[in-house]
């Protein structure tokens, strides 16, 4: 504990800085002050013989000197991080005093909820442990005095007897290093090493302000909390606080009116560019949700005066506001909202080191060219995948067909290949040995199009000119399950619902463009023309999340709510013709190609164009292009120059290969789902070909 001089304020913390082959057709404050945990009816200026019956106390050494009249505040109190080599213990005595340690806080969650919390108290800076005590293991407010030769440590400074420890750490900050490492041996449930580190470094995690800060927004003190943010007069009351929380998190930090010494602060750091009215109503939100909860309307009344929402019951507010209650983890998110907000010189965002980690991982898999794993990296080296690793030799060519192959996909398991040819046929293919399993062939025209189901075990298929239908097929034992022929034009393409149990066929037909049929094949749903104009469909797909449905007309681009069936949004292409979408898994952006000559990745909901990928040749046919790889980190397409273009499908888009695969045009290429070193491409020479490392 120290003291301030009746006139004395603590120092402000610091601010922080239509042909028979598929061609593409033609359309017909104020100051605060710090507030402590001290209990004013615990001090006692006469030398008791109960000290060490008390949690924590300060010893001062005998003084020669008279008492002095006032009682001095020495900066390490204050949240102040400055360089640990301009501070120090003061050189004053003072008279020997006890305090009573009441506020708690913890470093990430409560400790009955998050296992990694430390077990054992971290008082401001310090370590104690939890045995007897004895006289050398007396420790206050980060302040240890211990008989070592190794120094003495003061809240987030040491003075050691020995020479001073360099500022800088390889270039970097050594207090900014040592307090980040705190906080992940807290994280990594080393509560022990942790406080080690705290009493060796002299270095403290938080200061007692931001830590009083936590414990009043984890137990739902919001005035003090409010008052601690933002700023406001308040009263000093002394003593300091852990750093990790039993249950409950300690006593609030309360306000003493009794003592004299009071002043005015200017609350946390806040970080450059946070928005002040915006903390201040997540906090009047957070309680009046509570007040909600308990339903105490006249005080939520209070706090919102206006739009009072009245639920019949917690549970249906719980529901209505998607808050999971006081007892749940809201507060906890509403610190780790509000901890962005503050300066993190005096709060370290959450996990710092482990988001550090994560930059240096994501600087490594974004400078890979050829990346293609979905294992984290080691950080013991610098990571780098070999080109050797990546597959660019054809060890398969399957002739299952005799004409040009339009288009091929993998089962979801990737225990199956299917393929779709001019020859009329779809070939299905064991991918184990890629023996055939089934050879298809009731179908009267070339195949431009399948779609496996949820489960794999159908596929359906669609038909082009003459024959204009799509049919539904089991895939064990090779039988077709329905024929729906009620189109004039050819089907282009499908996709199965989420659930299996619909389809969607697009089609150049003005009637049936764009529909959901059932498996019975009776029409389910017509998504219809928008101001009469016709809907000739290109291509369509559905998202993983089963959230949105996108179609392709020849310039345009139409996005719907597939579970409201409502049209969202239109997205107008001036001087290209759209041939191809692809869905990414995280449902987010779509894969268009288009002619001439252009790939483009673009936000579903916004239209926005993330990313284009150029090089390979598309001006007469369809060619189709798609997301492979490990977690989706390549774009692959065909080419009407019989090559394989795979691009890294990241901020810059780079080329990575181009691949001769086929004579005349590579029509579609489909990368296996579960084997990022695997994938199929399909050629006008009637070839399916298996890619592989060399």
């Amino acid at each position: 504990m120290t003291f301030v001089l009746a006139d004395e304020t603590a120092p402000n913390a610091p601010s922080p800085n239509a042909s028979d082959r598929p061609t593409i057709p033609n359309s017909p404050a104020p100051p605060s002050p710090e507030l402590s945990a001290h209990d004013p009816s615990t001090d006692d200026d006469d030398d008791d013989d109960d000290d060490d019956d008390d949690p924590v106390a300060i010893l001062a050494a005998p003084s020669t000197r008279p008492p002095a009249p006032k009682r001095r505040r020495s900066a390490q109190d204050s949240d102040d991080l400055s360089d640990p080599t301009e501070r120090g213990r003061s050189s004053r005595h003072t008279k020997k005093r006890r305090r009573r340690t009441d506020g708690t806080m913890r470093l990430d969650s409560d400790a009955s909820k998050r296992s990694h919390s430390p077990t054992h108290s971290y008082i401001n800076g310090s370590t104690r442990s939890p045995g007897p005590r004895s006289a050398l293991g007396k420790i206050a407010n980060g302040d240890s005095r211990r008989s070592e030769s190794n120094g003495s440590y003061t809240n987030g400074s040491s003075v050691a007897s020995v020479k001073a420890l360099s500022s800088s750490l390889f270039g970097h900050d050594r207090e900014e290093v040592t307090r980040i490492l705190i906080q992940s041996l807290s994280d990594l449930g080393y509560s022990d090493a942790a406080g080690a580190l705290v009493k060796e470094s002299g270095y403290t995690l938080e200061g007692p302000t931001v830590a009083a800060f936590r414990n009043a927004v984890l137990n739902g003190d919001w005035a003090e909390a409010e008052e601690l943010l933002f700023g406001t007069n308040s009263y000093d009351n002394g003593g300091g606080i852990h750093l990790d929380a039993a249950p409950g998190y300690g006593k609030t930090w309360a306000k003493s009116r009794s003592i004299a010494q009071s002043h005015r602060a200017q609350g946390l750091p806040l970080a450059d560019g946070a928005n002040r009215d915006e903390m201040m109503f997540w906090l009047k939100q957070q309680k009046y949700l509570e007040l909600l909860e308990r339903r105490d309307l006249a005080k939520a009344l209070m706090v919102l005066r206006q739009d009072l929402m009245m639920c019949p019951s917690a549970d249906d507010l719980k529901s209505q506001a998607e808050w999971d209650g006081a007892d749940g983890e809201s507060r906890t998110l509403l610190l780790s909202e509000l901890s962005k907000s503050i300066s993190p010189s005096v709060m370290i965002p959450e996990h710092r080191l482990v988001s550090l980690l994560d930059e240096v991982k994501d600087g490594w898999i974004s400078n890979c060219l050829y990346h293609n794993t979905a294992d984290s990296p080691s950080l013991y080296i610098d990571h780098n995948c070999h080109r050797d690793d990546f597959p660019m030799k054809p060890v398969l060519e399957l002739q299952g067909h005799h004409d040009e192959v339009w288009y091929l996909k993998y089962s979801h398991d990737g225990t199956k290949l299917a393929s779709t040819s001019k020859d009329k046929t779809i070939v299905i293919y064991d991918t184990t040995t890629y023996k055939i399993l089934h050879q298809l062939d009731e179908h009267d025209s070339g195949v431009t199009h399948l779609a496996w189901s949820p489960d794999d075990t159908k596929i359906i298929t669609c038909c082009a000119h003459q024959e204009n239908s799509a049919r539904i097929w089991d895939v064990q034992t090779g039988a077709c399950l329905r024929l729906i022929s009620d189109f004039t034009y050819p089907c282009t393409t499908a996709a199965w619902a989420p659930s299996g149990t619909h389809v969607v066929i697009g089609s150049q037909d003005t009637k049936y463009g764009c529909c959901i049929w059932n498996l019975d094949g009776h029409l389910v749903h017509a998504f219809a023309p928008h101001h009469n104009d016709s809907v000739r469909v290109n291509d369509l797909a559905i998202s993983a999340d089963g959230s949105r449905l996108v179609v392709l007309l020849e310039n345009k681009i139409q996005v719907y709510d597939f579970k409201s069936r409502e049209k969202l949004c239109e997205w107008h292409f001036d001087d290209v013709k759209l041939t191809s979408v692809t869905i990414s898994s995280d449902s987010r952006h779509m894969l268009v190609s288009m002619n001439k000559n252009k790939i483009r990745l673009i936000e579903i909901d916004t239209g926005r164009e993330v990313q284009g990928f150029e090089g390979q040749i598309q001006e007469n046919f369809i060619i189709r292009s798609s997301f492979g790889g490990a977690d989706e980190n390549f774009v692959v397409s065909g080419s009407e120059d019989g090559r394989v273009y795979i691009w890294r499908n990241n901020v810059n888009g780079p080329l990575v290969e181009a691949l001769d695969a086929h004579e005349g045009c590579v029509n579609a290429v489909a990368w296996h789902p579960s084997d990022p070193r695997c994938f199929a491409s399909a050629g006008d020479d009637g070839r399916v070909r298996v890619w592989r490392p060399r």
